[in-house]
């Protein structure tokens, strides 16, 4: 009873709060007291309507950041939080609390310009994220490059068996084949559906693995594992990295650096690309023109796994008759994705636009042909692979949103 009314008492002292918070706008107040009784009640349906259309938890944004929200403010035990001050920045307000009865003293919480919720630090947090210190580099990881793919060399758990893995952005974790995951001893969790190129298939997962790599480990990692992957890997390590790291790949070193998010400045002279993802995938939005009188926007996955400069998905090749429209196709084959083999249709493309900064003239497109199952996510119209991609050194900063493209020295 007591702990009930000292939660009342916290809760009315924020909602009075020290003087400072009457100069603040009243928008920015009624959001930060919502949060508050959001703490207090365990549940984020009070705080629907304060939550900005780029709310984010960590790396996640859209229905999965909600959906983190939600499961934070259900376990996540504080009494309170306090107002301590407010500074407007060029994004809208950041203001700092006093943490009641938490697991840290302070935090700081992000709000827009119209002061609905875009970070809550303590959610942030939670993830191994702060916005609000400097990132710090903590690993630099050898790799071979084969035909621009990135080959990792890893470790798991307690096997010393050297696994080389596939660096792979267009897969939203790690992958193993099942003959090897038996082999090094992986215990199944679960069992689950995996989307592909050409469809889905059922996998098993294991949960909660050590990935060790050049004296770093990537700890708490699921595994899926399929009954079979490419030839010449054992494995693809994706964005379980780039969703945990600010992820530097530089192919003349053939390092990939690893950084804390945090504050991180770019590049000098990159082509900073902003990008989104919500699902799992990191995905690029961009202006594709088949022929120049035709520019089709569409939204493409970065994906390092696909050995194509660009490779566009059946529906938007129905939706806008990419085949059937004077295309010339200049060579033929399929693709292989898990096991669900798809043709494709090769030609050029006149332009490949990628907002602020990127022109690609005659870039070499696969289209691809019928597959007998869905053939992509909906969400997504196709692929820039590694031939694109190989063309720069760049940087994935999932917090702050963006690819970075630093065109390489090719001397």
């Amino acid at each position: 009873m007591q702990k009930k009314i000292f939660r009342h008492i916290l809760f009315l002292s924020f909602f009075l709060g020290p003087a400072m918070i009457q100069a603040q706008p009243a928008g920015l107040k009624q959001s930060l007291l919502e949060l508050n009784r959001a703490f207090a009640l365990q549940t984020d349906s009070i705080l629907k309507p304060y939550l900005a259309p780029d709310f984010s938890v960590a790396t996640y944004t859209g229905e999965y950041a909600r959906q983190t929200l939600a499961a934070i403010l259900k376990n996540y035990r504080l009494d309170s939080l306090t107002y301590l001050e407010a500074k407007q920045q060029a994004a809208g307000w950041m203001v700092k609390v006093k943490v009641h009865g938490g697991k840290t003293n302070h935090s700081t919480i992000h709000l827009d310009q119209s002061f609905r919720l875009l970070h809550i630090g303590l959610a942030d947090q939670l993830y191994g994220m702060n916005r609000d210190t400097a990132a710090k580099k903590l690993a630099v990881i050898p790799f071979e490059v084969h035909n621009g793919s990135i080959i990792v060399t890893v470790t798991i758990n307690k096997s010393k068996r050297p696994l080389r893995l596939l660096f792979d952005t267009g897969a939203d974790g790690m992958m193993l084949g099942k003959s090897l995951a038996d082999t090094i001893g992986l215990s199944v969790s679960y069992k689950n559906n995996a989307s592909v190129a050409g469809g889905s298939i059922d996998i098993d997962v294991s949960e909660n693995n050590n990935v060790h790599f050049n004296g770093f480990t990537l700890d708490g990692q699921s595994i899926a594992i399929f009954d079979r992957l490419g030839e010449g890997i054992d494995g693809i390590l994706g964005n379980t990295v780039a969703q945990r790291y600010i992820t530097a790949v530089n192919y003349a070193k053939k390092e990939i650096t690893l950084y804390s998010f945090g504050q991180f400045t770019p590049p000098h002279n990159a082509h900073v690309v902003p990008v989104e993802a919500n699902s799992g995938n990191i995905k690029i939005n961009a202006v594709l023109s088949i022929h120049k009188e035709k520019p089709l926007k569409a939204s493409f996955i970065f994906d390092t796994g696909a050995g194509y400069e660009l490779i566009v998905f059946r529906p938007f090749v129905l939706k806008h008759k990419l085949l059937v429209d004077n295309f010339r196709v200049d060579s033929n084959g399929s693709t292989m994705s898990l096991g669900v083999n798809s043709p494709v249709f090769f030609g050029k493309a006149a332009l490949l636009e990628i907002p602020p900064s990127i022109r690609l003239p005659l870039l070499t497109v696969a289209l691809m042909g019928s597959a007998g199952g869905t053939a992509g996510p909906s969400h997504i119209d196709g692929s820039l692979g590694v031939k694109f991609i190989s063309r720069y050194n760049f940087t994935i900063n999932l917090m702050d949103k963006y690819i970075a493209f630093s065109k390489r020295d090719t001397k």
